[in-house]
């Protein structure tokens, strides 16, 4: 599938169309350098973890697939870099948040921790760039890139879920319960880290709330991850209406 849907980054977008003076307003600018920021950490992760997931569970098909998500990570990156650079907005960071990435790739049970996180970041991606999809704050080039980078993201979303799925068929119940402890603090930092954006989707009408809401009834699509991972109150808590 990722052969079959790849697009060239330089050639499939029209880099030449302008794009006129106060159209694209601060708030996005600001999403945008936010997210080029959270592709390299996710392309620093991938690279670091994909052989210890196949290791881990025997599947050698992780490090395949994993690799196309490397390139298309790769392809993101130099997409938002392209577009900030049109803005007159360039990334302030050619590497970003080395910390995390190592904390993200030591300690127990990295490959497992990854997973999960990946499923709620892939997600989050792919719900934000539907909602910018809808906002006249978003010129006809971000709209251009983010369709493109919506295809690689469903089959991100669906390779994801394949791994969360082989973690929970490999993790006994002392794992289960470690995870879902990381998974809870992790979702509150995650959430928390979202909602910093308020300010900057509040002037181009993305509201952070509705954004979660959407993203964690996504992952609840998924029914074995919902009863095991989304059944504490704070989760629940943005599952309200669509359990309602």
């Amino acid at each position: 599938m990722a052969f079959a849907a790849d697009w060239n980054p330089e050639t499939a977008i029209d880099w030449s169309r302008p794009i006129e003076p106060g159209a694209v307003k601060e708030g996005w600018v600001r999403i945008l350098q936010y997210f080029y920021e959270g592709e390299w950490q996710g392309l620093e992760i991938i690279q670091r973890l994909m052989n210890k997931a196949a290791h881990r569970f025997n599947t050698s098909e992780m490090v395949t697939y994993y690799s196309t998500q490397c390139y298309d990570e790769s392809k993101h990156l130099f997409v938002f870099r392209t577009y900030l650079n049109k803005l007159n907005a360039s990334p302030t960071k050619q590497r970003t948040f080395d910390p995390l990435v190592f904390l993200a790739t030591s300690g127990p049970l990295p490959v497992e921790r990854w997973l999960l996180a990946t499923y709620f970041t892939e997600t989050l991606a792919a719900t934000l760039f539907q909602r910018a999809l809808e906002l006249d704050a978003v010129d006809p080039t971000g709209k251009e890139l983010l369709r493109l980078m919506l295809k690689d993201e469903s089959r991100h979303i669906a390779g994801t879920r394949l791994g969360v799925q082989t973690l929970m068929a490999h993790a006994g119940p002392f794992k289960t319960a470690l995870l879902k402890l990381w998974w809870r603090l992790f979702v509150r930092l995650a959430v928390a880290e979202v909602r910093k954006l308020k300010r900057h989707g509040d002037e181009v009408g993305m509201e952070p709330e509705s954004i979660l809401q959407k993203t964690f009834g996504r992952m609840a699509g998924m029914e074995q991850f919902d009863g095991k991972f989304l059944s504490d109150d704070f989760a629940r808590g943005f599952l309200r209406d669509r359990v309602a």
